[in-house]
């Protein structure tokens, strides 16, 4: 009976695994190969103060740059906010910007940077890491450095980070601190990305923060920027955009029908999934929301329209982008913006697990990171980033999704989104292993 089920629950995985929670409307993988340079792109045409750094950043920046050439046209149209991290491509990332960044004036350029603490590196640690970034990216100082993806309060406070810093400073190869943070990871302890943020913010060191925000994951974003904001912090926004496709999901339960007999309890949560992403592709149909391009237009527009956040950070990945989605700058969020995301948030917001917010994540019997594994499929599935997000997957030393097809949902009855988010783990676990 035992491998029956086992059976059963690779077949189900493989039949589905392309249909996790809805993510950033799909791009071209990063780092492939640029089309023809554009030689008119769209010019950037709002920049906002950066809180205290005084900085005047591009409303729209560009995070993870993985090609010099499709970099170098964004920083032509007047893109000045580069995010990038010592984790991105194990330092190609940086590597990257140097290259693009090349006979620039450095001064009209805001190039910030990430160091994970994850298991808590000493001050000479961080230091050392610190001066690689540096040597990766080719310049004699860094604007900001951010702790990346800080996970709770407490690390908030870590003392050989900030020793670290200061010693950055005092030797002028830092300007600025900043933090990040989407919400827990899977070895914190369990704090909600406002919580951490808030508690950065009443901390005082930290002159930029990162953070994520869009129509549907608005809460925490909005009581987090209007602190920053009194404060004087800088901000910028990550996952900006929460609508995926959600034209092909019926199909896709269909077909993970005809290709097998699952065990009943199987059976019943695909044919819920289907009936859910059935009635979802009818609401789009029925209220014309099948311009995926509109639908990302006003995404973006939406977090544009907040003037407490100053930049928001897109991945690029080729030239077509750079011309189509700096052409949302200083655009406006219209009422017909209004009406498309309403729509959708009414029609298809419970398909999206809500990145940094982790609500469910205590109430799981097994332990299973539920915002860490959705965040990892978020990459495989919507950046087209597919051999990271199974490196990190396959890394995570916790309870995977697969434990998932064992359990009673819990974490679904805790769900203030009636997010169906045990079907959608147990499809995450089928991509990020290729089951």
């Amino acid at each position: 009976m035992k491998t029956k089920n086992r059976m059963d629950r690779r077949l189900f995985l493989k039949t589905s695994a392309v249909a996790a929670g809805a993510g950033i409307l799909s791009v071209p993988a990063q780092g492939a190969e640029p089309e023809e340079k554009k030689t008119n792109p769209t010019k950037i045409k709002e920049y906002r103060t950066l809180g205290r750094t005084g900085f005047k950043a591009s409303d729209i920046g560009v995070g993870k740059p993985l090609n010099a050439a499709v970099l170098g046209a964004l920083l032509d149209a007047g893109v000045n906010y580069i995010d990038t991290a010592e984790g991105y491509g194990r330092g190609q990332s940086e590597k990257v910007v140097a290259e693009a960044i090349k006979n620039r004036d450095r001064k009209s350029l805001f190039i910030n940077s990430k160091l994970s603490m994850r298991g808590n590196p000493s001050k000479e640690q961080i230091l050392s890491r610190a001066y690689k970034c540096l040597d990766r990216l080719q310049t004699g100082y860094l604007d900001c450095m951010m702790m990346h993806s800080c996970g709770n309060v407490e690390a908030v406070k870590y003392k050989p980070f900030h020793d670290a810093m200061a010693q950055l400073k005092k030797e002028k190869k830092l300007r600025f601190v900043g933090l990040s943070n989407h919400g827990g990871n899977y070895n914190d302890v369990s704090e909600s990305m406002e919580k951490v943020l808030l508690a950065a913010a009443a901390d005082g060191r930290f002159d930029v923060m990162l953070l994520v925000y869009n129509f549907l994951k608005r809460d925490m974003g909005e009581k987090v920027l209007e602190v920053c904001r009194k404060k004087n912090i800088g901000t910028t926004l990550m996952k900006v955009n929460p609508v995926g496709s959600y034209h092909a999901y019926k199909e896709r339960f269909e077909e993970a029908e005809k290709k097998g007999q699952p065990t009943e309890r199987l059976k019943g949560l695909v044919a819920r999934m289907k009936k859910r992403a059935g009635q979802a592709r009818d609401f789009i149909k029925k209220h014309n929301l099948t311009d995926n391009e509109a639908i990302r237009s006003a995404a973006y527009r939406f977090v544009l329209d907040n003037k407490n956040a100053h930049s928001a950070l897109f991945n690029f990945s080729n030239f077509e982008q750079v011309d189509s989605m700096l052409g949302i700058s200083g655009t406006g969020f219209s009422g017909k913006d209004q009406k498309t995301l309403s729509a959708l948030s009414q029609g298809c917001g419970d398909l999206y697990c809500r990145h940094a917010c982790g609500a469910c994540e205590s109430k799981c019997p097994a332990g299973v990171p539920v915002n860490t594994i959705m965040r990892y499929h978020h990459y495989f599935d919507a950046q087209g980033r597919e051999k990271h997000a199974l490196q990190k997957y396959a890394a995570l030393p916790t309870a995977k999704a697969d434990r998932c097809f064992q359990c009673s949902g819990m974490c679904e009855t805790a769900c203030p989104y009636g997010v169906p988010i045990q079907g959608l783990l147990m499809m995450a676990h089928g991509s990020l292993t290729l089951a």
